[in-house]
């Protein structure tokens, strides 16, 4: 049975929906771009919004990962609020690709039902948390990418997840992330504000 992401943070993490106050969830669907069929799914800092594919992607709500994906967004709006550009960006992309693999915790990529044209992703995924560049992202900091944007460079973080994760474990990865993004992080915070959080996080 499928955990949704509600699920997830009220049981996981005791969180009572995006805002933690139990406010309520807006999703919107059938999201067009100007009229058209999209390739996206993103958070517009009230909602989520849902398109239904068109070149690379079928119909988004349909990744249960995706949707945790854009619910996450949501979290992180309303606790750190990591500002979307550079370092930080990076960040609050990783945190939503992050809770995304802990929802459909099956395995380390993301979007794999999504994928339409295996020409462009024919790894058959978006992402991967376990192996970055397969997604074409860099998986290491001396390989971050100047101006390559938040859903290039969050692979670095994503990477470090995974190791983290995989050494001890998804249950005890998923609460130390999750309190150093509720607890340690805030709008300006970086890759090292990030790893400071989180050393502080474990010891907590």
């Amino acid at each position: 049975m499928a955990i949704y992401p509600y699920d997830y943070f009220y049981n996981t993490h005791q969180r009572n929906s995006i805002d933690g106050k139990g406010g309520s969830v807006f999703s919107h669907i059938n999201v067009k771009d100007e009229g058209e069929d999209c390739d996206n799914a993103y958070w517009t800092g009230r909602n989520m919004a849902f398109c239904n594919g068109n070149i690379l992607w079928t119909p988004t709500p349909r990744a249960l990962d995706i949707v945790a994906h854009e619910y996450a967004h949501g979290v992180t709006g309303n606790t750190a609020g990591l500002e979307y550009s550079d370092e930080s960006g990076a960040l609050n992309e990783s945190f939503s690709d992050i809770f995304g693999v802990l929802v459909d915790r099956d395995d380390w990529t993301l979007f794999e039902e999504l994928v339409k044209d295996f020409n462009y992703f024919p790894y058959g995924f978006v992402r991967s948390m376990e192996n970055p560049e397969l997604g074409n992202q860099p998986s290491h900091y001396e390989d971050f990418v100047v101006g390559g944007g938040v859903h290039t460079n969050s692979g670095i973080p994503n990477r470090a997840f995974y190791l983290i994760a995989s050494e001890m474990g998804k249950e005890k990865a998923e609460q130390i992330y999750y309190r150093a993004l509720t607890t340690y992080l805030t709008r300006s915070s970086d890759f090292l504000d990030l790893r400071i959080g989180l050393e502080q996080s474990a010891i907590d």
